[in-house]
């Protein structure tokens, strides 16, 4: 294991504490307090990808969205990823683990990339904020931008 970047992070943790001790401690303690609000999100939904990986057979996830699954499976990883709604310090892992699987880095870019950018799920909130017309170009954006990506992640790896 690397070690260098919690050395890093302890160098500095170490130089900010001894220009302002109460600033440190109050960038900890709210550091903190946003842990505990993240953590058992995070916990649940780990366990929920947990769940789907060991009981989703790698037969049926290939067949869907393996590399012989071709436009059916890019669509499908779009389709999921575009209902769905996550950040990435949780789709990063459930990525790692589909590629364990053996599922093609294209098909986990359509999957992660819509799933971060493009709102199904958050679009009444949007049209709220932003207006129907900037909600629904910033998602017809986000999904062609989630394309050019697929396409380009496909011709790189070549899968």
């Amino acid at each position: 294991m690397n070690y260098s970047l919690w050395i890093l992070t302890a160098g500095l943790l170490i130089f900010s504490f001894s220009k302002s001790k109460e600033t440190t401690l109050l960038a900890l303690k709210k550091a903190y307090q946003k842990l505990q609000k993240i953590l058992p999100r995070f916990l649940l939904i780990m366990s929920g990808f947990a769940l789907i990986i060991t009981f989703v057979s790698p037969e049926l996830m290939n067949k869907y969205i393996g590399i012989e699954s071709g436009i059916k499976g890019i669509a499908t990883a779009l389709g999921i990823g575009s209902i769905s709604i996550m950040s990435g310090f949780a789709a990063f892992p459930l990525c790692a683990a589909l590629r364990v699987e053996g599922i093609p880095y294209y098909i986990i870019a359509a999957f992660s990339v819509s799933l971060m950018s493009v709102g199904v799920v958050t679009f009444p909130l949007e049209k709220k904020f932003l207006g129907t017309k900037v909600a629904i170009v910033r998602n017809v954006l986000a999904f062609a931008v989630t394309i050019v990506v697929v396409i380009v992640m496909k011709i790189v790896f070549g899968e």
